[in-house]
């Protein structure tokens, strides 16, 4: 951008590297709608504009932050056992570190991956897939379906561990009179369920329910896994 700040933050030894992780401290405690640039460097104790000579803007600052959370991922353990064990280890491994980073991980869901972080992860989770004798592209529909349950259920479970308190009993009573008093018969019969979440017991659902498709499409037989697609609650 051609800025040049007071050269505080080189005095204190500012690296990009240090600006990125204090911005995903400040993100992660107060979330990103209050973020700013301003914010950061008061955190940091130097002026907004010492910023620029590590990052170029706001915009390349939380790419950044997508990129450093991405690249802190290790699908290590997502390279052993069946395909069906891999799939459910990289998505396991995934939404914790989603889950770690509650406030700024949605960066990683909502920005364009263009980093090398980011095929590390696309190629971790096609590895997985490699024993189903797909084809490239429906290799990759399978991947872009997979993504797509990962990420919105993060998503979800992020928007609500954020906006959301744990509901108590009367809580959950009330959506489900909520629920009732719409007089839909369909919406009734569920609405003990549909009024709780249980974020963990739905996440293995649905990799369960992906697993068993692909297992059903390509001929591969079903393991069955620790999370059957039947017979579990659900919302």
């Amino acid at each position: 951008m051609g800025v040049r700040g007071t050269g505080r933050g080189r005095r204190l030894g500012l690296t990009q590297e240090k600006v990125v992780a204090a911005a995903i401290t400040v993100i992660d405690r107060d979330g990103l709608d209050s973020f700013s640039v301003r914010r950061l460097a008061a955190e940091l104790g130097i002026e907004a504009m010492s910023l620029y000579n590590h990052v170029p803007n706001k915009e390349a600052l939380l790419d950044g932050v997508a990129e450093t959370l991405l690249a802190g991922i290790d699908f290590s353990g997502a390279d052993t056992g069946t395909w069906q064990d891999r799939v459910r280890a990289h998505a396991t491994i995934f939404r914790a570190a989603a889950l770690r980073h509650p406030k700024a991980f949605p960066l990683v869901l909502t920005r364009p991956p263009h980093s090398r972080a980011a095929l590390e992860t696309i190629r971790s989770a096609l590895a997985g897939l490699t024993e189903l004798g797909l084809g490239p592209q429906e290799s990759v529909r399978a991947l872009r379906s997979y993504v797509s349950f990962i990420y919105g259920t993060i998503m979800r479970e992020l928007g609500s561990a954020i906006t959301l308190s744990v509901m108590d009993p009367g809580q959950v009573e009330e959506r489900v009179e909520e629920i009732t008093a719409t007089g839909d018969p369909l919406l009734i019969s569920v609405a003990p369920h549909l009024a709780v979440s249980d974020h963990d017991l739905e996440f293995e659902y649905g990799i369960e329910l992906l697993i068993a498709g692909l297992a059903a499409r390509t001929g591969v037989p079903y393991d069955g896994g620790s999370a059957p697609v039947t017979g579990r609650r659900s919302s």
